[in-house]
Order: C-alpha cells, then structure tokens, then sequence
C-alpha cells in the first residue's frame, strides 16, 4: 500500500519534539516541520527538520493562524498535526473541529482529555478502576492557610492544571516542590496564588524512594480506541534542575503485564486516543505502585520505545494514513535509554545491581539516547550536545537530591 505525500508538523522545540522529528526521519526520510516560540537547543541546527518560529504561538489566534497559513502553503498533502507539549495538545483539542478540516489530529474529545489534565479528576479515575495513588488533599483558592492537613509532612505540592500554571511564571518556580513544613507550604501557596494562577493546587504525601523506584508508561491508543502498544519503564534516574524534577534522564524497559492491563482498561473503557505517559512510583512500604498523573502527549523518554523498535511514527501512519490493523503489544524486551552522559548514570543511579545490568545493555548494544542521531551530526550540533553533557555533570554535582 502506497503511503500519501504527509508532512509532519510538530509543536514544541525540546527533547520530544527531535525524538518525534528522528522517527519520522527514521522510518520514512522524511524532515518535520516544526514550528515552535524559539530555536531551543535539541532542534537548533538540524538536518532533519525545519524551522517556523512565532513568539505567541501559545496565543489561540497566533497558533490557528500559523497552522492555518502552513496548511495553505501545502496544499495536496495529508497534515499531521501533533502537540509535544500539554498546552499544544489542549490547543489543538479545543479547535479539533476547526483544524480537522485541514489536519489529521491523533485526539481523542476535549472531555476525555478533560479527565485526566486535572489532577482531582483523574485521581477520581483511579479510584473507579482500582489504581492506587499517594495519598492527597485538594487545596482551592481562597480557603484560609489554617485549613486541616490530614498528611505528615514532607509532602509534595502540584498543580491540578499544569498548562494553567506555566501561564503565570515567576521567579523561583518549579514544576514540583517538595516540602518540609507548614510555613514553607503556606509560603508557597501565597506566591503561586499571588501571581495570577487560579486553579486548584494537589498536596500529597511523597512516596519514600530514590529516583529509581519511579516508573514510567508510554501508550499509544488507536483511533478505534484501542490500546496497541505499551511500554513500560524504571526511572532510574531524574532531572535534578528545579525545573526539571520528574523528567526522566534514563530508563529501563520494565513489564508488569497486570499493572499495565489495569491502565489499558481504563484507557479503553473512556474512549482515549493518541499517545499518553503515566509518571508512577513504586512503593516501598507496601509494595504497590502508585499513580502520579497521565500527561496527555508522548513523554519526554519516547525515544526509548522507538529506539527498541517500536517506531512512534509508524504507528501514526500505519493507523491514520494506511488504516491497518493494530494488534496489542506490551513490549517486553530489555533496552535501556539515556538523555544524560553514561558517566552520570553510573554515578547517580543508587541501586547497582541495575547500573551492572545498564553496562551489560551497553555492551550488547540495546540503549538508544534521543539527542545522537548519526544522520544529523553537523559540527554545531556535535558541539552542541558535547557542551551539554558536559553540562549534566555540573547540574548533578550542584541540584541532586538524595534520597532515601
């Protein structure tokens, strides 16, 4: 079957955005489009996509007349439109109706997305489908800092709607904090509602554990709603930047066939659509892993299933270009991925029967990393990526958290 002349275009301009960018290129030669508020580091001088700029792309009129202008300038091909971010995918889900006339669009409804983009809901989700998660109190805007906290400190502080919170940054803030006590969570709270943010806040208890008993699940549901492909990882290892606290820096692929067949179901049972990442830690006082949240877009490691052999991009075109058929596959086989040296792995993963089996994986050759592609090594791009991991060994040794 003939595949029809497509254009990738990609929103965003970090590790997501290239690792999407690189399994297109990959599968089908084919260089992405990406449009994006900023030439940011891991697309800046690429081979294997190009480049639109627009500073307010986050504004809805400045993105639907960006997108609206590039799908009139490629008139005559199949548009795939998709977000590398929340806030390009709520974009996106909001004007479905609009866009569909000139895009293909791998969403499911604004209302199934709603259920998971705001944390009490999805936290609801779980309950109903038998998830466990940590145990949390939902803090409203405007009820009195003295209110009843039935949680042992230190607990961790979130936002229920994250793409409303990046909308009112300020100085100091980070995607997660943890906190050790009561004044410093009222402290909190007073900054992050005193500079405009409105939505509800998530205080929970920290599950105890090091970085490497977090897990991570990238899934991608067809459009018959379906479940096809599953790929569960260990989070070895974290970003320790305060703005990059839960982001994964290398995983292990990792099957647990019946945690990962409770996530199917409910996916399946709400009528999801697309790529999602569950961000879940296991814990070690009862053996359970808990829930953390579903980001509605391929997580930053999906390079790990797409370098395992699971190309991402395929299955988009298989699904929405070529209509063929899909069967589940929970993905089983060891592979191990990094976006950081092999140096700082080695240093900072604690356990070390898995950074003996890291090394084992290494030498067999079954790792990938998002950033180094053969095909797109111009001198730039090598110093580039040489500076930034240099880079990582000074971000460790000054942010990273230990913990116990």
């Amino acid at each position: 079957m003939q595949i029809p002349v497509f254009l990738p275009i990609l929103l965003a301009s970090d590790i997501n955005v290239y690792s999407m960018a690189r399994a297109f290129h990959e599968a089908y030669n084919k260089r992405s489009l990406v449009i994006a508020r900023s030439p940011a580091g891991p697309i800046d001088h690429s081979k294997i996509l190009d480049l639109i700029v627009v500073e307010n792309l986050d504004e809805t009129d400045a993105f639907l007349e960006t997108v609206e202008q590039v799908a009139k300038e490629h008139a005559g091909k199949t548009l795939l439109l998709i977000g590398c971010a929340d806030h390009y995918v709520r974009l996106i889900v909001e004007n479905k109706e609009r866009l569909s006339r000139n895009f293909v669009l791998p969403y499911a409804p604004k209302e199934v997305l709603d259920r998971f983009t705001l944390k009490q809901n999805f936290y609801q989700l779980c309950d109903q489908y038998g998830l466990d998660y940590a145990k949390m109190y939902v803090y409203k805007k405007g009820t009195p800092l003295d209110f009843e906290l039935d949680l042992s400190f230190p607990v961790v502080l979130k936002p229920s709607d994250t793409v409303s919170y990046n909308a009112h940054a300020f100085p100091g803030q980070n995607k997660v904090y943890f906190v050790a006590d009561r004044a410093r969570l009222n402290e909190l709270l007073q900054t992050i509602y005193g500079h405009g943010y409105d939505q509800d806040m998530i205080i929970q208890e920290e599950v105890p554990g090091h970085d490497s008993q977090m897990y991570d699940l990238h899934i991608y549901a067809g459009r018959d709603k379906k479940v096809k492909l599953m790929n569960m990882g260990n989070v070895l290892l974290e970003e320790h930047t305060p703005k990059g606290f839960g982001s994964n820096a290398a995983t292990l692929v990792s099957y647990h066939p019946e945690f990962m067949d409770k996530i199917r179901l409910m996916l399946e049972d709400i009528g999801f659509q697309g790529f999602c990442d569950c961000d879940i830690k296991l814990d070690p006082r009862d053996g359970k892993f808990k829930m953390f949240e579903i980001n509605i877009r391929q997580g930053r490691s999906h390079y790990r299933v797409t370098g395992g052999g699971d190309n991402l991009a395929t299955y988009l075109v298989d699904d929405y270009l070529l209509d063929k058929p899909l069967e589940l596959k929970m993905v089983k086989d060891d592979h191990f991925w990094h976006v950081v040296p092999l140096g700082v792995v080695y240093k900072y993963v604690n356990d070390k029967q898995k950074v003996k089996k890291i090394k084992q994986l290494v030498r067999e050759g079954k790792t990938s990393t998002s950033l180094f592609y053969k095909k797109d090594m111009s001198f730039r791009r090598r110093l580039y990526l040489f500076l930034r991991d240099l880079n990582h060994f000074r971000k460790y040794k000054r942010h990273y958290r230990h913990k116990v």
